[in-house]
């Protein structure tokens, strides 16, 4: 929160938006900011709900999405490079890279490809390091489909062309890697692919099946293959970690996750379950 703070220039506004008053972040909130307290949502993720009420409280045409849970720099930097290319390009992205202990290593390199590699590539944006002009795009249908789906970052993708791509400052996120949080992070990370583009999804599960079947057959080859793509992904990314050796088993996984994406349309996510059926029809508990 304080590289957010150091990073205001006059004129602009940090907006807190929580579920309720005595939500932490709202408690440890600066003096700079203003806490929005969203409540409840109804047909769409907390975090949806939450972006939905801030943008509609903001009155700046640049709108920067960051997550609480990501780990900043103290000098603010990373807030002026996103403002100052989405005023140029109109939208500008961080990378995330998601890291953490327990099991999660063997996932890592199966999520560099699917997650990290699709944002520095430029297919997707990431919501939880996004800054984009409020003004290129339909923002009323936009709010309207945000409060009605989970997945916010590959919708705000859809509206956003020729983003900006901070691929020099790759964030590196911290992820809990116990098999429960595991299981809810990959079905709600691999179901947006499925119910925004199911005929590519599907086509994709045909793919990586055949692939991780030849690995499987040939195992040398297969080992050689997948590692080699996880140190060409590892430094595409600019980071090097052991886990990059476990690329073989995590890529020979992808079919799995990602039939588990299709199948599986009930998570957990914060303190809230969600049952995301369709594009737009999501059903909340508590």
């Amino acid at each position: 929160m304080d590289s957010i703070v150091v990073g205001l220039r006059e004129g602009d506004e940090l907006l807190i938006v929580c579920d309720s008053e005595d939500d932490p972040v709202a408690t440890d909130a600066p003096p700079e900011a203003d806490v929005i307290v969203a409540g409840d949502p109804v047909g769409c993720s907390g975090k949806a709900h939450a972006l939905a009420t801030g943008m509609e409280q903001a009155t700046s045409d640049i709108i920067v999405w960051s997550d609480d849970d990501v780990d900043r720099d103290d000098d603010g930097e990373w807030l002026e490079r996103l403002v100052e290319h989405a005023c140029r390009n109109g939208a500008a992205t961080e990378v995330p890279v998601f890291v953490g202990g327990g099991f999660w290593p063997l996932f890592e390199p199966v999520f560099m490809l699917t997650v990290t590699y699709d944002v520095l590539s430029g297919s997707h944006v990431w919501g939880g390091g996004v800054a984009f002009d409020r003004t290129t795009i339909d923002e009323e249908q936009f709010l309207r489909e945000l409060r009605r789906t989970v997945g916010d970052d590959i919708l705000l993708s859809e509206y956003l062309t020729d983003s900006w791509i901070d691929r020099d400052h790759v964030r590196q996120v911290e992820v809990p890697g116990d098999p429960q949080s595991i299981y809810h992070r990959v079905v709600r990370w691999i179901r947006p692919s499925y119910v925004y583009h199911p005929r590519s999804f599907f086509a994709g599960i045909a793919v990586f099946l055949s692939l991780a079947l030849g690995a499987i057959v040939f195992p040398v080859v297969g080992i050689l293959i997948t590692t080699f793509v996880g140190l060409w992904l590892y430094r595409a990314a600019g980071i090097r970690r052991a886990s990059v050796l476990l690329s073989y088993p995590s890529f020979v996984l992808l079919p799995v996750l990602l039939v588990l994406g299709a199948v599986a349309p009930t998570f957990r996510w914060g303190n809230r379950k969600y049952k995301w059926r369709k594009q737009f029809d999501v059903t909340v508990y508590s």
